[in-house]
């Protein structure tokens, strides 16, 4: 007789940008190895091995677009995942920078929610003349411009992305949807730099998976360490 098949449990979470009602199991093994390899590859790699695990391991809805949702729905719902799939609570610990001290802290995974501002917007006003409507990254956006979900990206990484997000720009009069992402790099090159910060104003203010760490070091100083994306929690 051959072995087993083991069962696994099932789990319910909504994607708190999407709004999807999503069911899945934990990851196996061979999941977490494919992590693990795409996790000492570059930006491309990380994230088509954390598609192919999410794609597995989602059992409802069974036509889950993952390249159209967004990086923080992604983020969140490998949070909920990495949770149920090996433990709920991580354990981090960081070197004081002035007493140099290492701090240990637990954070409770299931207990993350996205920051999201109030104030976003996917319509930056530019000017008196134009406005551009902007769309959040995607998985595809996100691969398409070679980044990954980890770290901070450099100023070419956001140039990119903001290129890559321009959903269409109009005036009074017209819209102008029907370009290349070479005319929308153009576009951007055109801007003088009080516009193009307010274009960047859109993504400084995208939803984000974050976590403020507070503690007293032993010099009686209140510090705080912000964690911000996956790299920072695992």
């Amino acid at each position: 007789m051959g072995l087993p098949k083991i069962d696994q449990p099932l789990f319910n979470y909504t994607l708190p940008i999407s709004n999807i009602d999503i069911t899945f199991r934990p990851f196996l093994v061979k999941e977490e190895k494919l992590l693990l390899i795409g996790k000492e590859a570059d930006s491309k790699a990380q994230l088509n091995a954390l598609k192919q695990v999410i794609e597995a391991v989602v059992v409802e809805p069974e036509n889950l677009d993952v390249n159209s949702l967004t990086s923080v729905d992604v983020e969140m719902l490998f949070v909920q995942l990495r949770s149920k799939s090996v433990q709920n609570v991580v354990e981090l610990q960081y070197r004081d920078t002035e007493d140099q001290e290492v701090y240990k802290f637990n954070v409770d995974l299931s207990e993350l929610e996205p920051t999201i501002d109030p104030n976003h917007s996917n319509e930056v006003v530019l000017d008196d003349t134009y406005t551009v409507v902007l769309k959040d990254p995607t998985m595809n956006i996100m691969n398409k411009v070679g980044m990954g979900l980890e770290g901070e990206p450099t100023t070419d990484d956001v140039f990119k992305l903001i290129a890559a997000c321009i959903d269409s720009v109009y005036d009074a009069d017209k819209v102008y949807d029907d370009f290349t992402n070479k005319e929308a790099v153009a576009f951007l090159q055109g801007l003088d730099v009080k516009r193009f910060e307010k274009l960047q104003e859109f993504f400084d203010t995208l939803p984000k998976l974050t976590y403020d760490l507070n503690y007293t070091n032993k010099n009686g100083k209140d510090r705080t360490i912000t964690l911000n994306g996956l790299s920072d929690f695992f």
